[in-house]
Order: C-alpha cells, then sequence, then structure tokens
C-alpha cells in the first residue's frame, strides 16, 4: 500500500479496511454479497488471517525507524562539524 506510513488511522478507517479486505477474500472464493457466508469461514477458506492492520502497523513501524536513524545521523554530523 503506497504511503500507508502517512496514513492517519480512525477507528472508523480500520473498519473500512477490514471490510474491503473480507470483500476481497469473498471475491477470490467467489462468494456473492447476498449470500449469508460467516468471515471465519471466509477466512479459513483462503487459508488467511485478517492482517491488513498488522501490515500497516509494520510499515509505520518502518517508517518511524527510518527517520529516526536519518535524524540520529543528521544529529552526529552536525556536531563533527
Amino acid at each position: 500500500m503506497y504511503g500507508v506510513e502517512t496514513w492517519t488511522l480512525r477507528k472508523v478507517d480500520q473498519k473500512y479496511l477490514e471490510n474491503f479486505e473480507m470483500w476481497c477474500c469473498k471475491m477470490m472464493e467467489k462468494i456473492s454479497w447476498t449470500d449469508r457466508v460467516r468471515n471465519v469461514e471466509v477466512l479459513h477458506t483462503v487459508n488467511e488471517e485478517r492482517d491488513i492492520l498488522h501490515t500497516l502497523k509494520r510499515g509505520k513501524a518502518n517508517w518511524i525507524g527510518h527517520i529516526l536513524r536519518r535524524n540520529c545521523v543528521l544529529n552526529q554530523l552536525l556536531k563533527e562539524r
């Protein structure tokens, strides 16, 4: 997901992302939106777990680490001058 590290996620946004993830899983299995199939059953059939929010948080953590390392290097360079 492009630019995930700068996204601000509200609870509503998180719910939309989880719903989108389930929609994608249902489309992979060609399950109609009118069919009454539980999310747990859909995830079991596609052998997946809900991990879209985990992926987003991992992207943010990587970005924060990158920025902190960059700032440390810049501070070291400024101190040396």
